[in-house]
């Protein structure tokens, strides 16, 4: 099993007299307070899972004395009363009292005292029908480039605060890793890329754990950006020569960019890769993503880099299609979804819901790697109507990578709003109208995690139950050979670029 994480020391001090209905101080005389309390983090106004970890919250109200009482129509309330502003719900209780009253309104009162009581304005959430998947997987990453040498693969669960590691690579000498990707937040299938150190990609297929070598001849780099497709099967990777850029911009201080990109294929079952004239020219394709019936390949595109700095900096991507049909091998032609030219943006993050109807992705001004972009949005379109709309739940630090809930119901995104310094997860509730409620940072058990917390949670994936892997396991495969995978023998592509087509010779 992999090993708890404990990032930081508990907050110490707090004498937490936590007491039920019929058990505690009673509130006699009390002034109205015609506000809200101020608590951190926000969790006013919000649409939560029936089964997220408690809230836990910090008042930021003086006061000598803290009373809240939580309830919903069914079940007690849940009264604490305390010294501290640091309110640590009971887990059972919230649990038992969520379970309850799904659909309904979750209201909390607080109440503080200084020479007498004022109660606020109570504040009410609301508690969803649909639940989330039961774990988050991130990476945890160093904000500045410099310093990101220790990077952690980890696993939260959204029902508790229980968080262990999947992988370290200070187990495997401090090399880079990236690209975490499940089909249908699926944790017993993995793909997850090493570089630089011993490099190669580790497929996570049930119980079986591979490492591969995915260079070959026809390829122009190692496998990149991953999409799994739902049948489990195939896995879509762009390859990739990138750019890097240091710049004294605070609004977007460090740029990756596509020298040269194509998409290829690779087939689990048959460790072969593959690929098309359809996907692999001299534009640059980049971030594939499936459909949910796993026929379509949604990928971005920029035209072909001119070798000049203007050229790959300044790209804008557009949002393109094709149909492949795994059985026969075959693909369609390309079709644009939404052009750069008709938007003015760059597009990047294409992900589908799971009922195929709608489509998140993010827009910036240039280039793909939203990440580091401050003007980096969230957007959202109806493939039933073709209109495209950017979320009303953005904010102005960068709002960037996303991922679907299966029921459709929740997304998971990456926000710097917090202090626009560091990515924390943030949910939101997608409701059956196509609307994005107010989204809620992840919960923590202390209270005030984020106040000196500093790293950055990358790339957030929902998946349904535990990854069943540790560094351990990672670390004893990591020195070994990696299997070389096999290049699709009916496929031509010249050996230099991976871009330019040729006949097949008798």
């Amino acid at each position: 099993m992999a090993r708890a994480i404990k990032k930081y020391p508990a907050l110490s001090g707090l004498v937490l007299l936590l007491a039920f209905t019929g058990c505690t101080e009673k509130i006699g005389d009390y002034i109205n307070e015609n506000r809200q309390a101020s608590v951190f983090p926000d969790y006013t106004g919000i649409v939560i899972p029936p089964n997220i970890a408690p809230l836990n919250f910090f008042i930021r109200e003086e006061g000598t004395r803290y009373h809240v009482e939580i309830a919903a129509e069914e079940e007690n309330k849940i009264i604490i009363n305390q010294t501290s502003p640091a309110i640590r719900i009971p887990i059972k209780k919230w649990h038992e009292l969520l379970n309850t009253n799904k659909g309904k309104e979750l209201k909390l009162d607080i109440f503080v005292k200084n020479e007498g009581w004022k109660k606020y304005t109570s504040i009410v959430d609301t508690i969803a029908e649909e639940e989330i998947e039961s774990h988050l997987v991130y990476r945890i990453i160093n904000t500045q480039y410099m310093y990101s040498r220790k990077m952690e693969l980890c696993q939260r669960s959204l029902e508790n605060f229980d968080e262990s590691l999947i992988y370290e690579n200070a187990s495997t000498k401090y090399g880079c890793f990236n690209c975490h990707t499940f089909p249908q937040n699926d944790p017993q299938k993995m793909s997850l890329h090493l570089r630089q150190v011993n490099p190669g990609t580790l497929i996570l297929n049930g119980d079986k754990l591979v490492k591969l070598k995915t260079n070959t001849p026809f390829t122009m780099s190692a496998f990149g950006y991953p999409s799994w497709n739902p049948n489990g099967e195939l896995i879509a990777y762009s390859v990739n020569i990138f750019n890097e850029y240091f710049l004294n911009d605070r609004n977007n201080y460090h740029e990756v960019t596509d020298q040269a990109s194509d998409l290829v294929i690779y087939n689990v079952k048959t460790n072969t890769v593959t690929t098309s004239p359809k996907v692999s020219t001299r534009s640059r394709e980049n971030f594939p993503t499936w459909s949910p019936d796993g026929e379509w390949l949604y990928f971005i595109s920029a035209p072909e880099t001119q070798g000049d700095f203007q050229s790959r900096f300044y790209a804008k991507y557009s949002l393109l299609k094709v149909l492949y049909d795994a059985v026969s091998n075959t693909w369609s032609d390309v079709d644009t979804v939404l052009s750069a030219y008709h938007t003015g943006k760059s597009i990047t993050f294409p992900r589908i819901s799971p009922d195929g109807r709608y489509m998140l992705f993010c827009m910036i001004d240039h280039g793909y790697f939203s990440i580091n972009h401050a003007g980096s949005d969230l957007y959202l379109m109806d493939f039933a109507t073709g209109e495209y709309r950017k979320l009303d739940i953005n904010s102005p630090a960068n709002d960037s990578y996303h991922g679907w809930s299966m029921n459709g119901r929740w997304f998971v995104f990456s926000s710097k709003r917090l202090n626009n310094l560091f990515s924390q997860p943030y949910f939101s509730y997608f409701d059956k109208d196509g609307r994005a409620h107010k989204p809620f940072i992840l919960p923590q058990k202390d209270p005030l995690f984020y106040t000196s917390y500093l790293y950055n949670f990358n790339i957030p994936e929902l998946v349904n139950g535990k990854v069943d892997l540790d560094p351990g396991t990672i670390r004893k495969l990591f020195a070994k050979a990696p299997v070389q995978v096999q290049f699709d023998p009916d496929v031509d592509v010249d050996a230099l670029s991976g871009a330019t087509w040729t006949e097949r010779q008798p």
